[in-house]
């Protein structure tokens, strides 16, 4: 069969490990458009990396710069480049960005001989709007920029919480305690608008709370603007007898299991500080005898955290991919406390593994969290609606269960499998490619 196009998949991140799985996935949605496809990275990649990765069908993998992260300190150095005092919370690792030109020249010379598009993602010490400019130029391909976080959109943070700035021309930046209108963050915004106007550069949301966020960004004001959600492995992850589920990861048998996720316990954005006091809420006003309740935590054993937790529970370390999914399979619910996120992609996941999710109405909770069918999304920040809802599903039938299980499973593949991401890419390719 005649391969359709080249595309380049341009990332930061691992394409093998954690959220850097998006590349991976992807480019494995697009194949099933026929399209051909190539991954360029700057992780560090195992000695042992390109065999595993030749045997999933990765059509190449290059390592563009191992001292990326010398040469940025050397410029900062050179240029005298001030380091500002940050708030966390913010992810102010926009600022002080190393201009592209370097790397996209590198990266130019292993393009195949002719580039139909780029999608670019997880843009952190790697390219900039300067990198992505020079790559339309010479190419003449349009550039996808699909969206992990906020960073694209933005003067210099990767969240943005209730600031506006991106709406305007940032400055005045909370992420720097800036008062001044031409900060840092106002200059960087005006670069990335340079750039991102003379080229052809289109964004794609992965969630309907960040395209809504995209429809109001001064950046992209005149381009095309897309939603695709983030695919998923509907063979990986799908539902499966609990009972088998709980015996590879070692949870009990008889209990109602509650599902989450904390491998950043002190980022205030991912909510756990919610979710412990719903928990408790839950614990306080609960129909059912707390002893009937188990907690299954994806993430490494925390002492603070595991002080927290009111009810019985198990810390699952770090989970790979199948882990991943038996733990959603053995779970009655996912419980997402994310109160500040684009995603978060365990949404995704647990949706098509049948799994009903809790959570605040934020992100991606806005394209698959239905209430009374997929789980329930409460106001952003309500911890008691928080506990309410995971009552009621804890609380559910059998039959209601198994039926809510059923719609999450559907609307799963209907939303986010490999199948109907690809469907959606191929139309927005083919249209950008055609009409560029």
């Amino acid at each position: 069969m005649i391969k359709k196009g080249n595309i380049v998949i341009l990332t930061a991140s691992h394409p093998y490990k954690a959220a850097g799985l998006v590349a991976f996935d992807l480019m494995h949605s697009l194949e099933m458009a026929n399209y051909n496809v190539q991954i360029i990275t700057n992780a560090r990649l195992e000695k042992n990396y390109e065999q595993t990765f030749s045997l999933r069908g990765v059509s190449r993998m290059i390592f563009t710069h191992r001292i990326l992260k010398s040469l940025r300190i050397r410029f900062n150095r050179l240029f005298k480049i001030t380091r500002f005092k940050t708030d966390p919370n913010y992810h102010m690792n926009g600022l002080n960005p190393m201009k592209g030109i370097m790397l996209s020249k590198k990266i130019a010379k292993n393009l195949p001989s002719k580039v139909d598009a780029f999608i670019y993602l997880f843009p952190q010490n790697f390219l900039d709007t300067t990198g992505l400019n020079y790559l339309n130029k010479i190419t003449k391909a349009p550039i996808f920029w699909y969206m992990m976080d906020m960073a694209p959109m933005t003067g210099g943070c990767h969240y943005a919480w209730n600031c506006l700035g991106y709406t305007a021309k940032c400055g005045m930046c909370p992420g720097i305690y800036s008062n001044d209108k031409s900060d840092i963050t106002n200059q960087l915004w005006q670069e990335k608008k340079k750039y991102i106007e003379s080229a052809n550069i289109i964004p794609i949301a992965a969630s309907q709370g960040q395209y809504n966020q995209l429809k109001s960004s001064s950046l992209f004001t005149d381009k095309n603007k897309y939603k695709v959600l983030i695919p998923i492995d509907s063979n990986i992850f799908k539902p499966n007898n609990k009972h088998d589920a709980r015996n590879k990861i070692g949870l009990p048998l008889d209990k109602k299991i509650i599902f989450f996720g904390a491998a950043s316990i002190n980022e205030s954005r991912k909510g756990l500080k919610e979710l412990i006091e719903s928990l408790k809420l839950l614990k306080s006003e609960m129909i059912l005898e707390d002893s009937t309740v188990f907690v299954a935590v994806a993430g490494n054993r925390n002492q603070q955290l595991e002080n927290e937790i009111p009810f019985a529970h198990k810390f699952l370390g770090y989970l790979n991919y199948k882990q991943l999914a038996t733990a959603y399979q053995a779970a009655d619910l996912f419980a997402c406390p994310s109160i500040e996120d684009s995603g978060p992609m365990m949404i995704n996941q647990s949706i098509m593994c049948g799994t009903p999710v809790v959570s605040f109405n934020i992100g991606v909770s806005l394209d698959l969290v239905i209430n009374y069918k997929t789980g329930f999304k409460v106001a952003n920040g309500d911890t008691l609606e928080f506990a309410k809802a995971l009552n009621l599903i804890l609380t559910l039938p059998t039959n209601e269960l198994e039926n809510m299980s059923f719609y999450c499973r559907n609307l799963g593949l209907e939303k986010t499998s490999m199948e109907s991401i690809c469907k959606l890419w191929k139309r927005i390719l083919e249209y950008e490619i055609s009409n560029q």
